[in-house]
């Protein structure tokens, strides 16, 4: 990650912008703070995931539900993952053989 004042990212914004694929993010600073991030956008960014993550009320909609689940005695996650029975170890396969062959569009 790169880290640039905003004079800089402003005078060269484009630029920024077009490199941001091959360089990554870039931590954009005001006054030796930082103040914003340009991220890159590519067809495998989840966007949802991007925009909740920082939402500070669906984060604490999170720990609010992870706080009743302590005090209620639900069952951890952890606790469901070890108790689930294992597929084969062919299961994909078996899936792919029996997906339908594609219909080539008219």
């Amino acid at each position: 990650m790169k880290i640039e004042n905003i004079r800089e990212v402003k005078t060269r914004f484009s630029r920024y912008v077009k490199e941001l694929p091959k360089s990554g993010s870039v931590l954009i600073t005001k006054n030796g703070r930082p103040c914003a991030a340009l991220v890159p956008v590519t067809e495998d960014t989840d966007l949802e995931a991007l925009a909740l993550s920082q939402n500070k009320s669906f984060w604490k909609i999170i720990d609010d539900a992870i706080e009743r689940g302590r005090k209620k005695g639900f069952v951890s996650l952890a606790s469901l993952l070890d108790a689930a029975p294992r597929l084969p170890a062919d299961f994909p396969k078996r899936i792919r053989d029996r997906r339908p062959e594609r219909v080539k569009p008219l």
